[in-house]
């Protein structure tokens, strides 16, 4: 038997839906609650409880006396340039801030092996954590380095903020190239439970090989909530056919 949605939940789905539309543009406020009850046929308590939700996962922010408003919830990611993530957020006004941090050196997967330029099983140090934006959790990131090129990186953890401008600082690093393969597919329980939402809500996957003199150093895997982040692509002129 399917599981019955609560009817405060339906009401944030087609509201966040809205917002993410830009039904609702950035800046503006939600009606107040008694109009939102009679335009969607809900009680208030519905209503209530629907915004609610949408403060928790940061989508709108209660202004005493003034309105519910909407709050510019996603990142954009320019890819002509080299960031890191958490200097895209960074840049955009978001406050950055981890859990889970968790370095250590293990055995590499046969796919990091091969973008690393390794042999399957050769040594490499893990990063994992969970990335925070404006205190919600938007990304698990996994970072794979070589550890020729960060000797003594578990001692320096609490020094780990953005990876880039860390490798930078401390290992005299400087970043040159990289690449991105972008994809999507749905959240599973556990990758759910971490990034506290809904199991099978979608997830952007981003895969980056990052490279240092031409070498690639680093193979980063990236499950960022979806609703939460962009990339934007320039281009310019059509080729020659």
């Amino acid at each position: 038997m399917a599981e019955r949605i609560p009817q405060y939940q339906k009401i944030y789905e087609t509201l966040r839906r809205q917002i993410q539309e830009n039904e609702y543009p950035v800046g503006s406020f939600l009606p107040p609650e008694p109009e939102l009850g009679k335009k969607l046929n809900v009680s208030r308590t519905t209503v209530r409880k629907a915004v609610e939700t949408l403060i928790r996962d940061g989508f709108v922010y209660v202004r005493r006396g003034v309105g519910t408003e909407i709050l510019d919830f996603k990142a954009t990611q320019p890819l002509q340039y080299i960031t890191s993530f958490s200097e895209t957020l960074r840049d955009q006004g978001f406050e950055v801030s981890y859990k889970g941090v968790k370095v250590k050196v293990v055995p590499s997967p046969a796919k990091v092996a091969a973008d690393l330029k390794l042999e399957t099983g050769a040594r490499v140090v893990k990063i994992h954590r969970v990335a925070l934006a404006n205190g919600k959790p938007i990304a698990i990131m996994l970072n794979y380095l070589l550890p020729e090129v960060v000797p003594g990186i578990e001692k320096k953890v609490s020094k780990i903020n953005s990876l880039y401008a860390f490798l930078e600082s401390e290992y005299n690093i400087t970043i040159d190239a990289a690449t991105d393969y972008i994809s999507a597919r749905s959240a599973s329980a556990e990758e759910a439970e971490e990034l506290k939402i809904q199991e099978g809500s979608p997830l952007l996957m981003v895969r980056r090989i990052t490279y240092s003199k031409g070498s690639p150093i680093e193979r980063a895997d990236l499950e960022i909530v979806a609703g939460r982040y962009e990339y934007s692509v320039r281009t310019m002129d059509r080729p020659s056919r």
